[in-house]
């Protein structure tokens, strides 16, 4: 098994090198990474549902959704991330205990009273230190899971809470657990020292560690590009969704009740006790991407005030927090 250390912390590009590590590379594969900020959105989730995006987006921090399932998750430099990649098809649900074993061991070398607890989890003392998830692509198994060295835990929190608007979706949601650091049981050891020694230990189980090929690194980046850097792949939902928003400004109440579809607005109503008529703003805003951005452009040229009297185009935009 060869072993690497990715020393890139672009989101899109590592979840990139994961899916081109399991599609093509020759040998199974056991690697250790890092992100940035970031929210790790899971396949099957309404990132809307899931993350504050107006908080994301002003704090700069990414938004990739990942190949495999379960759900959102906060990433920054204090979590080390490890995968493994088998040139086998491993059942659930043995397979989470089977690739957590040698990272529970290693832990519990380090004196951490790590143990696998339920589907995909790692506990210390009843807290989560980590979290896993898998997928199969042809006959090949990719898993991965998180190591919550020095994480911010405010900042798990403030990405992980979404927003005013009210959203009915049937995506899978998240599940929050009480969680914990493992620098708690590891004082005095920077995450880069855990991860110097998490490599070590983990040798055992492949080959030294070394760097990614550089090979191996353009072709993840073309597919950063083409997939993990779009919109389409990180906001679209495969769910139909119906999403609701609202708020008192001087030219009085403005609600929004919208219906989504592949990430596209499907239909939209905006109602409210204000003055005028927004006809030519739902004309305008059905069927581009439900953006903020996008409804900017299209409403280029729209004279809003007149169609909800009083009300700016920055003050109507404010309600699409996306």
């Amino acid at each position: 098994m060869r072993f690497f250390i990715d020393d890139a912390v672009d989101p899109a590009f590592n979840l990139a090198l994961e899916e081109t590590l399991c599609a093509e590379f020759p040998e199974p594969v056991l690697m250790l990474w890092r992100n940035r900020p970031s929210v790790i959105v899971g396949r099957n989730q309404n990132t809307l549902a899931e993350v504050d995006t107006v908080f994301v987006r002003e704090h700069g921090i990414d938004v990739v959704r990942r190949m495999t399932g379960g759900g959102a998750v906060y990433h920054d430099l204090g979590n080390v991330n490890y995968s493994f990649i088998i040139h086998e098809r491993h059942p659930e649900p043995d397979s989470f205990a089977f690739f957590a074993r040698p990272v529970v061991a290693c832990l519990r070398s380090l004196g951490v009273p790590a143990v696998f607890s339920g589907r995909n989890d790692i506990l210390a003392d009843g807290r989560k230190i980590s979290g896993s998830a898998q997928c199969c692509m042809k006959e090949r198994t990719l898993f991965h899971g998180t190591l919550l060295f020095d994480l911010e835990m405010e900042m798990l929190e403030k990405v992980l809470t979404p927003g005013k608007a009210k959203i009915e979706s049937k995506g899978v949601r998240s599940v929050r657990a009480r969680v914990a650091n493992l620098r708690e049981f590891l004082p005095g050891m920077s995450t880069e020292d855990f991860m110097a020694v998490l490599a070590e230990k983990l040798a055992a189980v492949a080959s030294a560690p070394g760097p990614v090929p550089e090979e191996w690194r353009e072709k993840a980046e073309k597919l950063a590009c083409s997939r993990y850097r779009k919109w389409e792949w990180n906001y679209s939902s495969p769910f139909e969704f119906d999403w609701e928003n609202s708020a008192r400004f001087p030219a009085g109440t403005v609600e929004l009740k919208v219906k989504v579809a592949e990430g596209r607005i499907g239909s939209i109503r905006i109602t409210g006790d204000y003055f005028g008529s927004a006809g030519e703003i739902e004309t305008r805003l059905t069927g581009i991407p439900f953006t903020r951005q996008a409804a900017a452009a299209a409403l280029e040229g729209v004279e809003t005030g007149k169609c909800i009297s009083g009300l700016s185009t920055s003050e109507f935009l404010s309600l699409i927090d996306v």
